[in-house]
Formats: structure tokens, C-alpha cells, sequence
């Protein structure tokens, strides 16, 4: 009796250990889940790095960058004296990129998220995106230009025809042209269409634009789609996208985005001379 007694308190004294490893393990993982979630002050990430991908063609679609969760475009409308460099998964939180353009035309360059036919954004976590670069001067871009978050959704139960394919932006900052300048920010001069509305989130206003492109270059060849455009009134040049926060603000408008093809930081340039250099970029998916 007295060894089965012995051999039960062993096992008891086993599971609690058990029992409180376990505990613990979770703890950790919850510690660490926390500690990732957490990034250091983009606006203080200004380490100079090194290439380690140059493209200088049309990419043709989304192309993904090997080892990291990122995808890339690159397109122009004429020209071919561009070009965007990668700084690859290990440096400046795997995202960052350099672009240049010397272009008669339209020039697009960006780098992010890409899920081709996805789903609802309310499907994905927040969708959060740090960043820090630099680039040249006002008036670098030709007759328009753009800095921010960009991509496309498809909504096929939109009873508008016009609305089933939607190009969307994020504006954070711009070179500046013949319409604005460092304290006039872009407006329905250069994104035609009519402002729907405005909100404030990341510490500044938004004005919300829409426009309609009729058969115009698209994911889906020439065709006719929306545009929504979230125009920040006070650029900036580093800090963080609450990206997440403009999708709930422009549904909250009338505004549905449908189902996700890709979220991508982009520098689009309506001609001209110059550059952009991200020293930080990274995406981040939160609950």
C-alpha cells in the first residue's frame, strides 16, 4: 500500500508539473506573440541599406520577392529608364525598396501584400504598415503623384457595373506639381471625381474621394472602374497606416471594397525625374 501510495503521489506530482509547464510555455508564447506585435519608432529607422534585387522592367502583374511575404509591381506607360531596388527579407523591415524614374508617362512602383482573388478584408487581421523614406523634391513627378498605400478589390455584387472593380489609395505624402504643394495637398484637381466626406485617424484628417476611371488601364485590361482615395491633409513622410481603419471608414460611407486582390505601399509618379528611398517598411497583421 504504502508504494502505491508513494507511486500515486509521483504521478500527481508529475501532472502538476506538467500542468505548470504548460502554463508557462503558453505565457511565453503570449509574451513573445505581445513583444512581436511591437515595433521600434519608425520615424527613428534611418539605417542606410544595402540592394539586394533591381528590377527595371514591367513586372507584368505581382510578382512575388523570394524568402519574404512580399510582392511587387512595377509598371509604367512608356519609357524604360526606371527601376526599383529591393532591399530584401533581413533589412528595414523586409519590405523597404528604392525606386527611380526618368519617364515620359505614368510610373507605378510598390511593394506589400498580395492575395489575388482573397477575400473580405474582415477576413484578414488589421492590417497595420510602419514606414520611414526619403525622396526628391516637390516637383519631381510630373503632372501628378502620390506616396502611401494602394491597391485593388473586385466587387461583383455591386449593382453599379462601374463599382464591381475598385482601385483604391491611401495618401500619406506627394511630390507636388502644378495643383499643390507642401501645404496644399492633393485634391479633385489631380483625382477628379467629388470629395464623399472626411475622417481623422493616425493624428490627422482625411479627405475621402470618388472617382470613376472609364476604360482605363486596370488589373483586367482597359476597362471601366471606381477609385477611392483617403488624402491626408498633413503630409508625412514617416510613422504608421492604421490601413484597416480607412477600409471600416470608407464601408461606413457607402463604400465596399468587395474582395481583396493586394494592399501594397506605393510611389506613383505622373512623369518627371526623381526618386524615393524607404529606409523602414513593414506590415503588420494584428487582431
Amino acid at each position: 500500500m504504502k508504494k502505491q501510495s508513494v507511486i500515486k503521489r509521483f504521478i500527481i506530482l508529475l501532472l502538476v508539473c506538467g500542468l505548470l509547464a504548460a502554463c508557462n510555455t503558453s505565457k511565453q508564447k503570449e509574451e513573445q506573440g505581445m513583444e512581436q506585435s511591437k515595433v521600434e519608432n519608425p520615424c527613428a529607422q534611418t539605417k542606410k541599406l544595402t540592394p539586394d534585387e533591381t528590377f527595371t522592367e514591367n513586372s507584368r502583374g505581382s510578382k512575388q520577392l523570394f524568402g519574404s511575404p512580399y510582392s511587387y509591381e512595377m509598371w509604367t506607360d512608356g519609357g524604360n529608364n526606371n527601376k526599383l531596388i529591393w532591399y530584401g527579407p533581413d533589412q528595414g523591415g523586409g519590405a523597404a525598396f528604392r525606386t527611380e524614374w526618368n519617364n515620359p508617362n505614368i510610373y507605378l512602383g510598390r511593394v506589400g501584400l498580395y492575395w489575388g482573388n482573397g477575400g473580405k478584408y474582415t477576413q484578414y487581421k488589421n492590417i497595420f504598415v510602419d514606414f520611414n523614406y526619403t525622396r526628391s523634391g516637390r516637383g519631381t513627378a510630373g503632372s501628378h503623384s502620390y506616396i502611401g498605400i494602394y491597391g485593388w478589390s473586385r466587387n461583383p455584387d455591386a449593382s453599379n457595373p462601374d463599382e464591381r472593380l475598385i482601385e483604391y489609395y491611401i495618401v500619406e505624402d506627394w511630390y507636388g506639381n502644378q495643383w499643390n504643394s507642401d501645404t496644399t495637398p492633393v485634391n479633385t484637381s489631380t483625382t477628379k471625381g467629388s470629395v464623399k466626406g472626411t475622417f481623422s485617424v493616425d493624428g490627422a484628417a482625411y479627405n475621402v474621394v470618388v472617382n470613376t476611371r472609364k476604360q482605363e488601364p486596370s488589373i483586367d485590361g482597359r476597362t471601366t472602374f471606381t477609385q477611392y482615395f483617403s488624402i491626408r491633409q498633413t503630409p508625412r513622410q514617416c510613422g504608421t497606416i492604421s490601413v484597416t481603419e480607412h477600409f471600416k471608414k470608407w464601408e461606413e460611407m457607402g463604400l465596399p471594397l468587395g474582395n481583396m486582390y493586394e494592399a501594397k505601399f506605393l510611389v506613383e509618379a505622373g512623369s518627371g525625374i526623381g526618386w524615393f528611398d524607404a529606409s523602414y517598411l513593414a506590415f503588420r497583421q494584428e487582431d
